[in-house]
């Protein structure tokens, strides 16, 4: 372009807007409050604390009645009770079912254990994966991968870890 050709309108690509004045509006002349449900909401509290509180009164009044009534049973048969308590012990001292019991029931977070069963001709590595009467399922790490072992062939069996 030349120096003498200038334009002095709007761009073609411009859309032109009207000028208008912004509205003015006076904001947050109208606002509500929950003044009224912060009310309700507090005098329906104080009226369930005081049920609570009466209804534990009556609960504690309840147990210390069953309380007195126990202690005087107790007198009376004058017997020690003995708490029967599944004691947990070593692998090793477990017996062999209550051993494959523990490697069928581990949770589920705990992955399958490989243990090494001792039988009275070989020595299987493995993880147990059943048990079917007198019939052990062992998922072997050598071939043959699937193996049934009798429970009375099986001498002993130790963890080997995962």
């Amino acid at each position: 372009m030349s120096k003498g050709k200038v334009r002095r309108e709007q761009p073609l690509l411009f859309i032109s807007q009207p000028k208008l004045e912004l509205p003015k509006a006076a904001m947050q002349q109208v606002y509500r409050t929950t003044k009224r449900k912060e009310e309700v909401a507090e005098a329906i509290a104080e009226e369930i604390a005081e049920e609570i509180a009466e209804e534990i009164a009556e609960e504690i009044a309840e147990e210390i009645a069953e309380a007195a009534v126990h202690l005087e049973k107790e007198e009376k048969s004058a017997e020690p009770e003995v708490r029967k308590q599944k004691k947990k012990g070593n692998f090793k001292d477990l017996s062999l079912i209550e051993r494959i019991d523990y490697c069928l029931n581990l949770p589920s977070q705990i992955p399958r254990m490989k243990c090494e069963i001792a039988t009275e001709e070989v020595n299987i590595i493995g993880i147990i994966l059943g048990m079917e009467d007198d019939v052990i399922q062992v998922k072997s790490v050598r071939r043959p991968f699937k193996r049934e072992i009798k429970l009375a062939a099986i001498k002993d069996i130790k963890l080997l870890g995962f």
